[in-house]
C-alpha cells in the first residue's frame, strides 16, 4: 500500500472521500451477501473500482472491516457527544445518552447490521475476536458510569451500581440495535421512550 498522507500526515479531502466510498460499498456487499462472502473483489466491483484502489487504501480486508467498525463508531460518537453535551444535569444527560444512541441506531440500521457481522467474525492473528474484549467494553460504557457517578455525587440519583446500571443500559440500547436489524417494522422511538422512562424510575432515590 502507498502512503496516502501528505505533508502534514492527514488524508486529503478526496482520499478521505474514496475510504468512505469503499467503506459503504463493504456495508452494502456485507448486509446483502454476509461477512464470509464479502471478497475484495465484490466490493471493489460494488464500489466500480479496481480491486488496487482498495489495497491502496487498506492493507487487506481485515484492516478495511477494522475501518468499517471505527468509523460506525467514530460517526456515533459525533452525534451522540454533542447531545449529551447541549443538556444540563446527569439525569437529562442520561437521556440523552439514550436516545441519541438509539437515534443514531435507527438512522443507521444498515450499517449497525454490517458492523455487528464484523464483530462477530472479524478475529486477530491469534483467531481472537478483535472487538469483543472487555477492555472495548469498558471504554464504550465509560461515559455512562461517569454519568451516573456524577449524578450520585450531585444527588440526582439514587444509590445503585454504576457499573452494573451501565452495563443493562448498554445491553438495552445493543438489544435494540439487534431488533432493528431483525425487524424492519421496529418501532425504535416507542422502544426509545419506553427504556428512557424505566430509567428515569430506576435511577430515582428512594422516598
Amino acid at each position: 500500500m502507498r502512503s496516502e498522507n501528505g505533508p502534514s500526515g492527514q488524508r486529503s479531502f478526496i482520499e478521505e472521500a474514496r475510504r468512505r466510498q469503499i467503506i459503504a460499498s463493504a456495508v452494502e456487499v456485507i448486509s446483502e451477501l454476509g461477512y464470509g462472502n464479502a471478497s475484495l473483489a465484490r466490493i471493489a466491483k460494488h464500489a466500480g473500482i479496481s480491486k488496487g484502489v482498495i489495497s491502496y487504501h487498506f492493507e487487506g480486508k481485515d484492516d478495511l472491516m477494522t475501518q468499517l467498525v471505527i468509523q460506525l463508531y467514530v460517526s456515533g460518537a459525533e452525534h451522540i457527544a454533542p447531545k449529551v453535551a447541549a443538556v444540563e444535569g446527569a439525569r437529562n444527560q442520561l437521556m440523552a445518552y439514550v436516545e441519541s444512541n438509539l437515534d443514531f441506531i435507527d438512522a443507521n440500521r444498515k450499517f449497525v447490521a454490517a458492523l455487528t457481522d464484523v464483530v462477530f467474525n472479524l478475529r486477530d492473528g491469534e483467531g481472537r475476536l478483535r472487538f469483543a474484549g472487555a477492555d472495548g467494553e469498558r471504554e464504550i460504557i465509560q461515559p455512562l458510569i461517569d454519568i451516573m457517578r456524577e449524578g450520585q455525587r450531585a444527588g440526582e440519583f439514587g444509590d445503585f451500581d454504576a457499573v452494573v446500571m451501565a452495563k443493562l443500559i448498554r445491553d438495552a440500547v445493543d438489544g435494540a440495535a439487534g431488533r432493528a436489524i431483525r425487524e424492519p417494522g421496529f418501532d425504535m422511538s416507542t422502544y426509545s421512550a419506553q427504556l428512557r422512562r424505566t430509567l428515569d424510575l430506576a435511577t430515582r432515590k428512594d422516598g
